[in-house]
């Protein structure tokens, strides 16, 4: 399967087939990120994990996924993504305060989730060349990100397929080192709690035990996250299994003029930026329309503190990163450009 054949997969499911599915997928991979001790530290130690900033940080690192994840691998858009995220990583990385195997387990993620979500939530199942598809898919992104995979064992023997991609390995770091402490609680108290805080607790802990459904007990563990009662086990069983047999009995299939899409394709016409279109609790790069009126805070609220006009690739992340390393990330993306290999990322390593 050539990277372009995958691209077009990773594209009907996402945006045709199941974008439910791949958002939660991408919202539990992020959470899981807190669930390691190295990450949430780094977090918490570069003020990224508090109130005032952690609602700009949640969509900016999901826009840069989504980003990632939607855009063909020679597209300009996918290339200052990638450049964005490798920047922003780059000094963390050099210090020892990112491991590689930090990344490698967020990047395996993003495969784990998208297969479990899939086969427990959606109509049907994932067919092995879609499997195959989502490896081939996140193989290329790793190696554009710049991460080593010889922690896995089919760098050294050798590739079979991308269903032969990072899922046990992903398992087994979790449970060498997902550990509940402090800073990971922080973490799901500030991303989590945060979200209910002007509901009553009830709500929160509701909350609290919907995401530890999804989570199993080493992540659940390592988030501080309680897990559910047999009854709510129960309520979440029958609604999951209502709107699996409403899908697969009721619903048409979803035409291409309403397929759903990770981020928007053109810009702004007036400000020649991205807007987001995904209402949260905090409306940042969100036009303020008439048909965006919902959400914790209205879009357009307190001027141009959450950035109406867009978000720019070249300069979205953290405030005090904003406009720079610009030189390293057009560094990035000629290389990037260079590179063009689109045959499949696990041929040259088959075993033969």
């Amino acid at each position: 399967m050539t990277t372009k054949e995958a691209y077009n997969i990773m594209t009907l499911l996402q945006e045709l087939e199941f974008p439910s599915a791949f958002n939660k997928a991408r919202t539990i991979g992020l959470l899981k990120a807190g669930g390691i001790p190295t990450m949430s530290k780094l977090f918490a130690v570069t003020g990224q994990n508090n109130r005032k900033n952690a609602g700009k940080r949640a969509v900016d690192t999901e826009i840069l996924l989504r980003e990632v994840q939607s855009k063909d691998r020679e597209s300009i858009r996918y290339m200052e993504a990638v450049a964005r995220m490798n920047y922003l990583h780059a000094r963390y990385r050099k210090a020892g305060k990112i491991l590689n195997e930090d990344l490698l387990h967020t990047l395996g993620d993003g495969i784990v989730e998208s297969f479990r979500i899939v086969d427990s939530d959606e109509w049907r199942k994932l067919s092995d060349m879609e499997k195959c598809a989502i490896g081939i898919f996140h193989k290329n992104l790793g190696e554009d990100m710049g991460i080593s995979f010889t922690p896995l064992p089919s760098s050294g023997v050798g590739w079979e397929d991308g269903l032969h991609f990072l899922r046990d390995w992903t398992a087994e770091y979790e449970a060498a080192v997902a550990r509940p402490v402090a800073t990971n609680d922080q973490y799901v108290r500030v991303y989590v709690d945060s979200v209910t805080s002007a509901m009553p607790n009830a709500i929160t802990i509701l909350l609290r035990k919907i995401i530890g459904s999804e989570l199993d007990d080493t992540m659940r563990v390592s988030l501080c996250i309680e897990a559910p009662g047999p009854t709510l086990k129960f309520l979440l069983a029958i609604s999951k299994s209502f709107r699996k047999f409403s899908l697969r009995h009721i619903c048409l299939p979803r035409p291409s003029f309403l397929a759903v899409k990770a981020v928007d394709d053109d810009p702004n016409p007036v400000s020649g930026l991205y807007n987001f279109n995904h209402v949260g609790f905090q409306p940042w790069y969100i036009e303020p329309t008439f048909g965006q009126p919902l959400g914790g805070r209205a879009p357009g609220t307190r001027g141009d503190k959450y950035h109406p006009q867009g978000y720019n690739l070249q300069t979205i992340g953290p405030k005090p990163q904003e406009g720079k390393g610009i030189d390293e990330m057009m560094a990035t993306v000629e290389y990037l450009k260079k590179r063009g290999s689109s045959q499949c990322p696990f041929s040259y390593g088959r075993k033969s």
